[in-house]
């Protein structure tokens, strides 16, 4: 519920608050003294559109903040959670919108910046708005649908979640059917480029790191005698020295186990340390064998370089055309086989998806005639209803009706449902469209063709009084909801609104005073001249001034004694209605 608002430096509003309370509110005034203003403010702050022209002459910026109480709608806690917002522990909610000279515009919840969207998709859980463009929305049969859907309920809410889930899947797989339908030349084409990737790189037989082992092995054949020299020089001096001068180190540590093995003899205590040189001997000989062996492998083959060299080459070429690695290589040939052979196979995919286009628009459709039959089903009953609301809408000889047909278009989307062809869309196969007959005799006709400015109105609130049983929305707004009535029709639109009060909280602007005596809160907007400029100013009416605004709305300014007595007498006539 909208709790309260605050405007500055918006077109002639220098600065107001208003505190809303629950139930009916109502905003009068002169024509021109500034209504529209505080619900263009609102739309404003709930993510409408912003115009530079709306600063106020004279100021940088104009600043709109609507304070809402959420305590009663604890869905919204998702909705702001989808938009990175914490709930506050209060329950309230602040959306602030401020608008600067340049054309720029700021939005804010509960003090953080946010973008037009987020609060856009806030702000339409929270306020409808219906301006005279709403009304005429009536006109454009794709608002039918969406109008319909909501007085449908949860049984369709499920039947439609679990006809798109259906939906998705066959239009995934008819776009896989098409793609694989395109040109055969186009096909060819695509299989030759990956034919030619394939064969480049599977017969390279590649293998995981070979690159890092080809390219050690390398350097171990460039240096192929460095190496022998030195392996054969580490032998000589480990065990097979050609100096008679200088034994090798394995026959001074067998001389040195021998003295050992002697004097461990008479001392037992040098077993461990003959038992450790006779390892070290041991080691000794087995490094040796190691060299000798390593020596005898060294392969000083040109051939063989040549080999690792033209090997190297080719795995860098690969690199530069297929990956930065020679993983990412053998993943491209990998890939680029699995797309070759779909397409060498595109014609038994293709007659497979067929089959499953065909199974999926079986269940589609299907799913399409449980949508429509809770739909028509609830049609019935919505026109009894509204036509129930247009009779106490002193419209008691209009007919209201809800046309249903089977949608119909580009026929490489159609389905065949309760055997008609008919065009699938995300919402069903449905076209809805909103008949609407005044007088007895005439056959019911499209509203928008038939329906005159106040009909027009009372017609969008018959609709609204029956939705807002369903209607989670919080805040409902009407501007000029009294356009093109009088007489006993204003009193039933009063009745009306303050029934649609009684289960939501009602914002109107009106002209007269039967809707206005009816409010369980009035505001009058008013425009006055102060250092020089205009102002629009508001005021929370009560008591005799509540009288007296009323009274003006009945003989104008300066009303008689007769009119105050019979503006007195209605608010309290009609003071049953108000909450």
């Amino acid at each position: 519920m909208l709790l309260e608002m605050v405007v500055r430096n918006y077109a002639l509003i220098e600065q107001i608050a208003i505190r809303f309370g629950s139930g009916f509110n109502v905003l009068t005034g002169e024509t021109g003294a500034g209504k529209s203003l505080v619900i263009d403010c609102l739309g404003l702050a709930v993510g409408g559109r912003a115009s530079a022209e709306a600063v106020r002459t004279g100021a940088e910026s104009a600043v709109v903040e609507a304070v809402f109480d959420l305590s009663g709608l604890p869905s919204m806690v998702g909705v702001l959670a989808e938009q990175g917002i914490e709930s506050e522990p209060d329950g309230t909610l602040i959306l602030s919108r401020e608008v600067w000279r340049q054309g720029r515009s700021r939005c804010r919840v509960n003090g953080r910046i946010v973008t037009l969207t987020s609060l856009g998709a806030i702000g339409e859980r929270l306020v409808d708005i219906y301006g005279q463009h709403e009304y005429q929305s009536l006109a454009r049969p794709s608002r039918h649908l969406a109008l319909l859907d909501s007085y449908c309920g949860t049984e369709l809410a499920e039947a439609l979640a679990a006809y798109r889930g259906r939906y998705a899947l066959w239009m995934s797989a008819r776009r896989e059917l098409a793609d694989l339908l395109t040109s055969v030349r186009e096909r060819a084409r695509r299989a030759d480029i990956l034919a030619f990737q394939v064969d480049e790189v599977e017969s390279a037989k590649l293998e995981p790191d070979e690159d890092a082992r080809l390219a050690a092995e390398r350097v171990v054949l460039a240096n192929g005698e460095r190496l022998y020299d030195g392996v054969s020089q580490a032998f000589e001096l480990v065990y097979e020295s050609a100096r008679p001068d200088s034994p090798p180190a394995y026959d001074l540590l067998a001389d040195a186990l021998a003295q050992l093995d002697a004097a461990a003899r008479i001392d037992v205590s040098l077993g461990s340390v003959r038992d450790s040189l006779a390892s070290i001997c041991e080691q000794a000989s087995e490094a040796a064998r190691a060299m000798r062996s390593y020596r005898e492998s060294i392969d000083f083959s040109p051939e063989r370089l040549a080999a690792v060299e033209e090997r190297l080459a080719l795995i860098a070429r690969l690199k530069r055309k297929y990956g930065d690695t020679l993983e990412e290589v053998i993943e491209h040939g990998r890939a680029a086989r699995e797309a070759l052979d779909s397409i060498v196979h595109a014609d038994e995919r293709c007659a497979e998806l067929e089959r499953r286009v065909a199974g999926l628009a079986l269940d589609v459709a299907g799913a399409a005639e449980e949508v429509s039959r809770i739909r028509s089903r609830a049609a019935r009953q919505l026109e009894q209803d509204i036509t129930g609301e247009l009779c106490e809408l002193s419209m008691a000889k209009a007919a209201f009706r809800v046309q249903m047909r089977r949608r119909r278009g580009d026929a490489e989307e159609e389905l065949t449902v309760d055997g008609q062809p008919c065009l699938a869309g995300p919402d069903g196969a449905d076209d809805v469209e909103f008949l609407f007959s005044a007088n007895p005799g005439e056959e019911p006709r499209p509203v928008a063709r038939i329906a005159s400015g106040g009909e027009m109105s009372r017609v969008m609130l018959a609709i609204k009084s029956v939705l807002a049983q369903v209607d989670e929305t919080p805040t409902m707004v009407f501007d000029e909801v009294d356009q093109g009535i009088g007489g006993e029709a204003s009193v039933a639109v009063a009745v009306r609104l303050s029934g649609i009060g009684r289960v939501r909280q009602v914002l109107a602007v009106t002209h007269l005073p039967q809707i206005a005596a009816v409010a369980a809160r009035h505001f009058a907007v008013s425009k006055r001249e102060r250092g020089g400029r205009t102002q629009v100013s508001l005021d929370a009416l009560d008591g005799d001034d509540r009288v007296a605004e009323v009274a003006r709305m009945l003989g104008g300014e300066n009303p008689s004694a007769l009119t105050l007595a019979h503006a007195r007498e209605m608010l309290g006539r009609l003071k049953v209605g108000r909450t």
